[in-house]
């Protein structure tokens, strides 16, 4: 246990920074309740509102519905991190929790058809925008400039165990239950809950530090002596090159993230036969292998350095990618020890891997691009990268799949154990696996994209040092007492 928490040990950073904690366990509500309805939606939809359909169809409806949050949430997210930066991070916070905790029992009262998910949804996107930069905000100004990237896997693995806990937990209750319209308002209570925590948490946390009051103050009277028109954003953007080359290369990975959402339910359906019912055995294992290697493996940035970590998360993503796709181009089978499978698995734990490393040495790269005053700013800007990436990926689906549907019945022969049975589906002109060759392209581009433009930033490293031979000389004093007088 001491080894656990002790300082670089996988939970140490709460013994370090004990804010943490309590941001993280915000985070987690939010996330879990959010995800949860994601995947849910996706299921209620697919097999109870849209089953009639071809596969490419589902996915472009899908995608029109997931693009009302995400559409939302990146049109939303750059203004709310500017007033985080202005009003505080907790009346934004307190707005997210209470308005998302609103909706899902709207969904389970009023949403009757697909297309009636689709306000509620933006509604959901406009709570997204208000929460995400003001929690990364809290993160980053909690700890010093030199465990960024601590503080952003703390905000990953939140995020982590949402994705985790949550589609697990609400397949799992929508199978038994008959129907997952009843999940909704078990999501509704879940955002009530992170409402109490962060009414309660947030106006506990200490005050900001007088040098980045400073800062601010500075930077707020920078802002208002500017008469000339030119939008804040352009002045700031234009001071920060390097945040522009990430933004740009997020935004593009976030395609190959993004096609996923509304292509992977219709996939694991046609190729393995995996219904909702089956989801919640099958994934428990890797889900609860994601969380625990989610702080571990994102503090390994801090180690190896961010840019390093950011270059071997996209080659991961690239295989993993690369490797699920093939899983394609066997027959379809629903045998559980199948080698397909085996080989889908295995792709889909690199793309997991390569997101755990990958998300908070992008995050904590951001952060350094910029003093202590403007981090809501630039990581929301990072996040609307991030947004618009997806953005394109769900409008891409959602075109892609009418041009590429055929709603034509044919016979498909299903392999199971050994035996072959065979039954009728809707096909499409073009198998639905294509879309996994597309994201592993964007990820290979986005690959040497960081290899040509990502670099650590130089302060950092010079911070980096200092640290280090700080904690040297804290364990063995007699390094602090070097000869200085040169050579």
């Amino acid at each position: 246990m001491k080894k656990l928490l002790a300082k670089g040990g996988p939970l140490g950073v709460f013994v370090e920074y004990p804010i943490l904690a309590r941001l993280a366990a915000i985070c987690v509500c939010a996330e879990i309740a959010w995800a949860t309805l994601i995947a849910v939606m996706e299921f209620y939809l697919k097999e109870e509102l849209l089953h009639d359909l071809s596969q490419q169809l589902i996915a472009s409806r899908l995608a029109m519905a997931l693009l009302a949050f995400v559409g939302m949430e990146t049109f939303f997210k750059y203004p709310m991190g500017r007033l985080a930066d202005r009003i505080g991070a907790r009346p934004l916070v307190l707005f997210a929790l209470a308005l998302s905790s609103v909706t899902p029992f709207l969904m389970y009262f009023a949403a009757r058809e697909w297309w009636h998910f689709i306000p509620l949804r933006a509604i959901d996107g406009l709570a997204a925008a208000s929460l995400w930069p003001a929690m990364s905000a809290l993160m980053a100004r909690a700890v010093p400039r030199h465990a960024k990237s601590a503080a952003m896997s703390v905000l990953n693995a939140a995020y982590c165990l949402g994705l985790a806990v949550g589609p697990m937990l609400g397949l799992l209750l929508g199978h038994r239950l008959g129907s997952n319209v009843y999940v909704f308002p078990m999501c509704g209570v879940l955002m009530a809950i992170g409402f109490a925590l962060a009414f309660f948490t947030l106006e506990k946390l200490p005050p900001v530090s007088k040098e980045q009051t400073q800062n601010e103050a500075t930077s707020s009277t920078r802002i208002d002596s500017q008469n000339d028109g030119e939008a804040v954003s352009t002045n700031f953007l234009r001071s920060h090159p390097m945040l522009v080359k990430m933004m740009a290369l997020y935004a593009v990975s976030q395609i190959g993230i993004g096609i996923l959402g509304p292509t992977l339910p219709s996939f694991i359906d046609q190729q393995f036969g995996l219904k909702q019912k089956d989801l919640s055995a099958l994934i428990i294992a890797p889900a609860l292998l994601v969380v625990f290697i989610a702080l571990p493996l994102g503090r390994v940035a801090d180690q190896i350095g961010r840019a390093r970590a950011v270059w071997i998360s996209y080659a991961m993503a690239t295989a993993g990618m690369v490797i699920a796709a093939m899983s394609g181009h066997f027959a379809p089978t629903v045998s559980y020890a199948s080698f397909p499978l085996a080989l889908f698995g295995f792709g889909m734990m690199l793309l997991a891997g390569s997101f755990i490393l990958g998300t908070p040495a992008w995050l904590g790269l951001t952060s350094l691009q910029v003093d202590d005053s403007k981090q809501a700013r630039a990581l929301s800007l990072m996040q609307t990268a991030q947004g618009v990436g997806v953005v394109f990926a769900f409008l891409l689906v959602a075109s892609g799949g009418q041009l590429m549907a055929q709603l034509k019945r044919v016979n498909v022969a299903l392999h199971r154990h050994g035996a072959v049975a065979t039954t009728s589906k809707v096909l499409d002109t073009v198998p639905i696996s294509v879309w996994f060759w597309v994201s592993a392209g964007v990820f290979a581009l986005c690959l040497v994209g960081t290899l040509l433009w990502i670099k650590e930033p130089q302060q950092h490293l010079h911070d980096a040092e200092a640290q280090e031979n700080a904690d040297a000389a804290s364990l063995n004093p007699s390094l602090a007492t070097t000869d200085t007088t040169g050579v």
